[in-house]
Parts: C-alpha cells; sequence; structure tokens
C-alpha cells in the first residue's frame, strides 16, 4: 500500500502511563525527555516527519516490531540503548519493558538536515553503541530540562555535530556502490544490506534475503556475486567483523558480549574468526588501539 505524506499518516502512541515529560524547542531540533510508569509490555507505533534519534536511559529490554513492515527484534543490552528512526519510517510492535521506561527523544527539523547533510537520512539504526552520541545526549538532555538564553546557539552546535555521527554510523559517507551489470538492482541491494546491518546480532538466513530481493536462492546467489564480489556468507562475516571492531575500540563491553552482540554463538568462536580476518585476537586488538 503506498504510503502518505499527510499529517493524518504520522502516528505516535506509547503504552503505559506518562510520569512526567519535559519539552524543549529550537529552530534545530525539539528535546523531549520522558517518563513511564509501564507494564512487562506496551505497545508502540510510530511514524513522524522528522529525523528522531532516541535514548532509551533505563528500562528498554526488547522491541518486537515491524519496521516499514518487515519483521525485526531487538536487544538493548550492554549499553547498546540508541535509535536512529528517519523520516516515515513506521515502527509498529512490543516493548519489553521494567516497571519505570525513561528515555529522551530528539526531532531534528528536516530543513535544517538537509541544509547540513544536503540530503535525508533514508537507514533506521536501532539498538546500538555509540559513546560520543550518548555523551552528546547526556548534556543535551541537561541543557533542555533548564534552558537559558543560550540553549539555542548550544543546540544548533550540537545538533550540527550529531548529524555527523548520525551520517557516519548510517554509512552515508560511504562512496557509492555501483553493481556489476547483472548484479542486484539497486533497491534490491539497498533492502538486502540495511537487513544485513539491522540483524547483525541475529541470524541471517539466506531465505529472509531472498525473500527481500524477490529471488529464488539461486539467482539471489548469482546476482549477490556480481554485486559485492563475495557470498552472502563472507559479506556477513565482514560486516560482523568491523562492528566487533569499532566496539572493541570504542566501548569497554566484554569480550563476549561483543560476540554475542555481533551474532557469534560464543566467545571462542568470535575469537577463531576475529584472529582469521585481522590477524590478532579481539583481546590483543584492543589493547593495541588503546596503547
Amino acid at each position: 500500500m503506498a504510503r502518505t505524506d499527510s499529517p493524518a499518516a504520522y502516528v505516535r502512541s506509547v503504552g503505559g502511563d506518562l510520569v512526567s515529560s519535559v519539552i524543549t524547542r529550537s529552530n534545530s531540533m525539539r528535546v523531549e525527555l520522558l517518563r513511564r510508569a509501564s507494564r512487562p509490555k506496551i505497545h508502540w507505533h510510530f511514524r513522524q516527519p522528522e529525523l528522531s534519534l532516541f535514548w532509551f536511559r533505563t528500562g528498554a529490554s526488547c522491541l518486537r516490531a515491524r519496521v516499514n513492515g518487515r519483521p525485526a527484534e531487538h536487544h538493548f543490552a550492554s549499553g547498546s540503548n540508541l535509535a536512529i528512526i528517519p523520516p516515515g519510517t513506521e515502527i509498529e510492535g512490543e516493548w519489553a519493558v521494567r516497571p519505570r521506561f525513561d528515555y529522551a527523544v530528539v526531532f531534528l527539523n528536516s530543513p535544517f538536515v538537509i541544509d547540513r547533510l544536503k540530503t535525508q537520512v533514508d537507514r533506521p539504526m536501532i539498538a546500538f553503541r555509540h559513546e560520543r552520541l550518548t555523551s552528546g545526549l547526556a548534556e543535551l538532555c541537561d541543557e533542555a530540562a533548564a534552558p537559558d538564553s543560550v540553549f539555542e546557539l548550544f543546540a544548533e552546535g550540537w545538533a550540527t555535530q550529531a548529524l555527523a555521527h548520525i551520517a557516519r554510523v548510517c554509512h552515508m559517507a560511504e562512496p557509492a556502490h555501483v553493481p556489476a551489470q547483472g548484479g542486484l538492482p539497486p533497491r534490491a541491494r539497498r533492502l538486502v544490506d540495511d537487513y544485513i546491518r539491522s540483524n547483525l546480532a541475529d541470524k541471517i538466513l539466506l531465505s529472509d534475503l531472498c525473500s527481500l530481493a524477490e529471488l529464488s536462492p539461486r539467482h539471489f546467489l548469482r546476482a549477490f556475486g556480481q554485486s559485492a564480489g563475495t557470498t552472502p556468507h563472507k559479506y556477513v562475516l565482514r560486516l560482523r567483523i568491523e562492528e566487533s571492531k569499532r566496539r572493541l575500540r570504542e566501548t569497554d563491553e566484554s569480550i563476549t558480549d561483543v560476540a554475542l552482540a555481533t551474532g557469534f554463538s560464543h566467545s571462542q568462536h568470535f575469537a577463531t574468526s576475529f584472529r582469521n580476518a585481522v590477524g590478532v585476537s579481539p583481546k590483543s586488538y584492543r589493547d593495541c588501539i588503546r596503547g
């Protein structure tokens, strides 16, 4: 069914009881600090016209939902408590939460985003960790809770820096990939790539990728190989290794937590795969990077 961009097409519905809220506006954004007294499971339906950055500070456990019609399950563990929701992205599903559910959401004004990025973010990212964004959000929430005469200036600078981080997280800074002739069509390649990146921690089935690309397994494997220059298995493994390297650099997660968060069944499997790809163990890589 085709979507419209009329106001009626937007929705924002959250279960639980709203205990407190603070809303602060600037020319570049709207910041909302929210607290809910929640049941073990609450319904969430969200689709808004702005680029939205969520920080689930306490209480978020798991989200089972459909994102733009596709089923997804995201676990908010080990500090993976951020989400980027592009304009018009629709999410409807169920949260598993603890009794107290605190979160902040930043709605970035579309003209501001387009002026800074020259485009709009279109890749959702849910349940990820980013130390700099989290640190910046903590400062923004403190400022938004009691805005003063220079909050507008602070907000504009914060939003510009946050957009740079978001562009990198969503891989907007990567060079455009031109598929080889006979490979996956650009739209199918993007759908498959988005799905893989959003589900690195979970089991990724060939049947799901074929369904996204609307191809039989035989045709999908041939087209994917022509587009990516490798097999789906090796492509997923490469992305998992890259994400694990980022987590080892930027977080204090244990080796086991990094392994589980990037789709490896246990730490030994992760260590073997990491050493084969990088040449050193995960621990040695972290020690070397951090000096």
